[in-house]
C-alpha cells in the first residue's frame, strides 16, 4: 500500500507538473490576500486598535483582528508552495529531463543555491509571522516581516541573475524570453513599490503607503504566477532553442 502511494506521488510530481507550485503559490496568495479585504469592504471598513492608518488599514491589522484563521492557512499554504516555486524553477534549469543545462557557470549554480535557500527563510518567516502577527508581538512581528522581505528579496534578485541568460544570451529556449523578461519586469516593480512604500510609511504618508502596500502584495502574486511560464513545456515533448535549425550545420 505505502509503495503504490508513493507510486502515485512520483507520478503526479513528474517534472511536467511542477508548474502547478507557482500556480497554486499565487492563487493562495491572492485568494487570501482578497478573503481579508474583501471581509473589511462588507463589514463596513472599520478601525482597529493600533491602527495607525485611518484610510486603509495596513494587511497586519486586518489578520490580528479578523479572520486571522484564513490568514493563518493561507500563508501556510503559500509558504509551502512559494518554496516549491523556487525550487522548481531551479530544478528545470539544471534537470537532464527538462533545460539541462549542466554545464552552466559555477557562480549560477552557487546563486541557484543562495536563491532556494533565501526563499526557504522566506517561506518559514512568513508562516511564522502570520501566526505571531498579534497585538502584543510587535517586535517579533517587525523581525519576522524583516526576514520574510528580505528572504524574498534575495530570492528574486538571485534568480533574475541566475536566469538572465535567457534574456541576453546566445542561447535561448523557444517561449522563454518573454516569461523571464516578464517576470524580471515585475521584480523591479516590486522593488521601486516597496522602496516607495517604506518610505511613505515613515514620513506618515499612511493612506499612500497603505495603497502602496496592497499593490505591492497583489503584484507578489502575479510574480509568482509567472513562473508557470519558465517551467511549463511548450513546442511539444522538450524545450527547444531558438533558431535551432539554424545553428545545425550544413550537409556537404
Amino acid at each position: 500500500m505505502a509503495r503504490d502511494w508513493y507510486r502515485t506521488l512520483q507520478d503526479f510530481f513528474t517534472i511536467r507538473r511542477l508548474w502547478l507550485f507557482p500556480l497554486l503559490a499565487g492563487s493562495f496568495w491572492f485568494l487570501t490576500l482578497t478573503i481579508l479585504l474583501v471581509r473589511w469592504l462588507a463589514i463596513g471598513r472599520p478601525q482597529y486598535p493600533g491602527q495607525v492608518n485611518p484610510w486603509v488599514p495596513f494587511i497586519s491589522d486586518i489578520a490580528a483582528h479578523q479572520f486571522k484563521p484564513v490568514f493563518v492557512i493561507g500563508c501556510a499554504a503559500t509558504g509551502i508552495t512559494f518554496f516549491g516555486t523556487v525550487w522548481a524553477v531551479h530544478h528545470v534549469r539544471y534537470s537532464p529531463k527538462f533545460y539541462g543545462l549542466t554545464n552552466d557557470a559555477r557562480w549560477r549554480r552557487v546563486t541557484s543555491s543562495v536563491a532556494e535557500i533565501a526563499g526557504l527563510a522566506a517561506a518559514v518567516s512568513l508562516i511564522n509571522l502570520s501566526i505571531f502577527d498579534t497585538e502584543d508581538a510587535h517586535v517579533r512581528h517587525r523581525h519576522l516581516l524583516m526576514g520574510t522581505f528580505g528572504g524574498l528579496f534575495v530570492s528574486a534578485v538571485a534568480t533574475t541573475a541566475v536566469w538572465w541568460d535567457q534574456i541576453w544570451g546566445p542561447t535561448v529556449f523557444v517561449g522563454l524570453r518573454k516569461w523571464c523578461i516578464f517576470n524580471t519586469f515585475l521584480v523591479v516593480c516590486q522593488f521601486a513599490f516597496g522602496l516607495a512604500f517604506v518610505v511613505l510609511m515613515y514620513k506618515g504618508h499612511f493612506k499612500s503607503s497603505g495603497i502602496l502596500e496592497w499593490c505591492l502584495t497583489y503584484m507578489g502574486s502575479l510574480w509568482l504566477t509567472s513562473f508557470v511560464g519558465y517551467i511549463m513545456f511548450r513546442e511539444g515533448e522538450k524545450p527547444r532553442i531558438e533558431d535551432e535549425a539554424e545553428r545545425q550545420p550544413l550537409l556537404v
